[in-house]
């Protein structure tokens, strides 16, 4: 049985002030899932770093309906940033049959500034209904592996690439552009063949 920790940290960060990238470490269970909520903030980031070598599945969900809001899965001693605003939390699932450990550092971000930071940039959702992990790379945000069966929220910029690896090279999977809906789901396991057959990769 999948067991879930809820922990909150906005008293501890508030009586600090508001200091920038606080960071913490953590353990989660073997076959559990562990919630942070930063319940004072209106908006902040999080960098992580999966300390393990086995991978983690990170979702943002909505606090009041827990409505999936983005997710990814962080793989084995990968990094990434994740934003997450007020109304959401942020739960990390360990699947494997040891503790998972896991940095976290906290910086609060300026909601407005934010908001005026991704104008041009698209809301989308990255599918994979395969029952493989998809790893990409998506320069200068961040490099998510695609759970099995998953969903993967992202926000980005009209312009940036989406890259694959086969055989220790790099290609453009896709290219955000103005044919990308907001609110779209790519199929990206759908694509990701497509595209090794219109390269001729195996």
């Amino acid at each position: 049985m999948k067991k879930t920790a809820v922990v909150f940290f906005s008293s501890i960060l508030a009586a600090m002030g508001g200091l920038m990238a606080q960071k913490s470490n953590l353990a989660i269970p073997p076959n559990a899932s562990l919630e942070l909520d930063y319940a004072d903030y209106e908006m902040y980031e999080l960098q992580l770093r999966n300390n393990n070598s086995k991978g983690l599945e990170v979702k943002v969900v909505d606090k009041q309906t827990g409505e999936f809001v983005r997710g990814f899965g962080l793989g084995p001693v990968g990094k990434v940033e994740v934003m997450v605003e007020g109304t959401s939390k942020i739960v990390f699932t360990n699947t494997s049959g040891k503790t998972a450990r896991l940095s976290v550092a906290f910086t609060e971000m300026d909601a407005k500034k934010v908001m005026a930071a991704n104008e041009g940039s698209i809301s989308f959702t990255l599918v994979n209904p395969s029952d493989e992990s998809i790893p990409l790379i998506i320069p200068n945000v961040m490099n998510p592996n695609l759970s099995p069966n998953s969903k993967s929220g992202v926000d980005l910029k009209i312009g940036q690439d989406l890259i694959f690896r086969n055989r220790g090279k790099r290609y453009v999977l896709f290219t955000v552009d103005e044919s990308i809906q907001e609110g779209q789901q790519i199929d990206v396991y759908q694509l990701l063949e497509a595209r090794k057959k219109e390269l001729g990769l195996k």
